[in-house]
């Protein structure tokens, strides 16, 4: 497939690309009279208003004037509204309330998370500890025993 700019008549181009296939007898494009390979770019690089390819040149020139610039172009009348700018305000406060409602969540899961972890480190030293006590009176009984003050028949 190959992106071609097609044209009409006039030369003008008709504002929307289309793609070329390969020819399955040839294997090679095969590209229409009113159309061209080339972008209707100008040199810097950027779009025109009304393209014309040149076939000559082969390039587009651009044929707008500022006139048919200007009639393209739609003025945006802005009439104030105050309904419109009351939802805006509301739609604006929804925004910063849900924001702050997130960021509300987020907070209180870190400290469930934190909670959490403070919760199993206490189990962990407190696991700890009955095995060190366990190992302590282990210890405690050895001791007697080489003292001799304690059998482990009695």
């Amino acid at each position: 497939m190959k992106l071609i700019f097609p044209y009409g008549s006039d030369n003008i181009y008709i504002g929307k690309p289309a793609e070329l296939s390969l020819d399955p007898e040839t294997g090679e494009y095969k590209m229409p009279d009113n159309a061209t390979d080339i972008p209707p770019l100008s040199a810097d690089g950027v779009g025109m208003w009304r393209p014309k390819f040149d076939k000559e040149k082969n390039t587009w020139i651009e044929t707008a004037d500022q006139e048919y610039k200007d009639s393209l172009k739609k003025e945006i009348v802005t009439d104030p509204d105050p309904v419109k700018d009351q939802l805006y305000k509301i739609g604006q406060q929804l925004s910063v309330e849900e924001l702050a409602r997130k960021q509300a969540e987020e907070g209180q899961q870190a400290l469930g998370m934190q909670l959490t972890n403070e919760i199993i480190a206490r189990k962990q030293a407190e696991a700890v500890n009955v095995s060190m006590g366990k190992q302590l009176a282990a210890l405690k009984l050895k001791v007697l025993e080489l003292e001799g003050g304690v059998t482990s028949e009695s």
